[in-house]
């Protein structure tokens, strides 16, 4: 029933527009790159040869074209919006009322969102690295494909984007409208570096020492995988691990919405408390670490003193907005 058509259908409608985006990106960020960086290479190696010197392609320069720079962070964002236009959109046009009230399961529903977003990230993963790859494979420079493993430039850039969509989707499972779903998407894909680099702000600014960077929580951390390619066995084994752990809890989570609910920050409330605590604290642990940056290295009192201010300020303003968002409610209705 995952693969109904009328699932699929309603599925390409809420999405029609950010797949054309999606699209665009992965022409930009492969075949069009692809065939800018063998020009660029092309001039610099006559430059080079003017010169008397000898042009070289490094390694870092095909990851660029396949699976490394901006355009891989734009990609995971449009695939972010993919993500909550399947259902952080739906809960705000109210239009899961219709959707749950169809002869499906509410598994069956989840799973087709899944694996209608994975076949399009798939496709168009797929399609595009061809062409990319023959470009460069047909030119005089497809020595330079020796550079790099498949996993660095196929698969790991593809289970990457495939982590964040299932992570996005997942995150759609408990929160009650999209724009919610967005900012939990993003706060909780860099949030172990993000604590880390909090509490060791606290820690080196108040008692002078340095907590050594834990490696596990490189490898805990979403959006790691969106730019971190190597052909390390990590690569590919945690984020296949995650992707099924993910889908599995998501799928639990979303049989049990209450839709009475959509529209809100959270979907289930017995959440509230323990979001409002983790958002009034992180904010005023951010504050202080901003406020004490703007004080002169030198000056430790003041440092300090600049810290407790910034972190009571934020303190202050996270608490009544995060009250506002545990009140909030953003539906309206759409058109057909």
């Amino acid at each position: 029933m995952m693969f109904h058509k009328a699932l699929w259908y309603q599925n390409y409608k809420q999405t029609r527009l950010v797949i054309w985006m999606i699209l665009a990106l992965f022409v930009i960020h492969m075949p069009l790159q692809a065939i800018l960086a063998i020009e660029r290479w092309k001039e610099e190696e006559q430059m080079y040869f003017s010169e008397g010197f000898t042009f070289e392609v490094h390694k870092w320069d095909v990851l660029m074209i396949f699976s490394e720079g901006a355009l891989s962070i734009f990609l995971t964002a449009a695939i972010i919006a993919l993500a909550c236009m399947l259902i952080g959109l739906e809960r705000n046009t109210r239009k899961q009322d219709f959707t749950f009230s169809l002869p499906f399961y509410r598994k069956d529903i989840f799973l087709s969102k899944w694996l209608y977003g994975t076949f399009i990230i798939a496709v168009l993963h797929i399609i595009h690295f061809l062409i990319a790859y023959l470009i460069i494979y047909q030119s005089e420079y497809a020595d330079v494909l020796k550079l790099v493993t498949g996993t660095e430039i196929f698969w790991s850039p593809f289970l990457g984007f495939l982590l964040f969509f299932t992570f996005a989707l997942f995150i759609g499972t408990f929160t009650g409208e999209m724009m919610s779903q967005i900012a939990l998407t993003v706060i909780f894909g860099v949030l172990p570096l993000g604590i880390y680099a909090l509490l060791q702000n606290f820690i080196s600014l108040h008692f002078n020492y340095y907590i050594d960077f834990p490696e596990w929580i490189h490898y805990i951390t979403p959006f790691t995988y969106v730019y971190d390619h190597t052909s390390h066995w990590t690569t590919w084994l945690f984020p296949t691990v995650f992707i099924f752990l993910l889908l599995w809890v998501s799928v639990v989570l979303y049989t049990r919405n209450k839709i009475e609910h959509n529209g809100e920050f959270l979907i289930f409330k017995q959440l509230n408390p323990l979001f409002f605590i983790g958002i009034t604290i992180c904010f005023s642990l951010l504050g202080g670490m901003i406020v004490s940056s703007l004080a002169p290295g030198t000056a430790k009192l003041l440092s300090i003193t600049a810290y407790w201010i910034g972190f009571v300020t934020f303190l202050l303003f996270s608490l009544l907005i995060t009250k506002r968002l545990m009140t909030m409610n953003l539906t309206f209705r759409a058109k057909s």
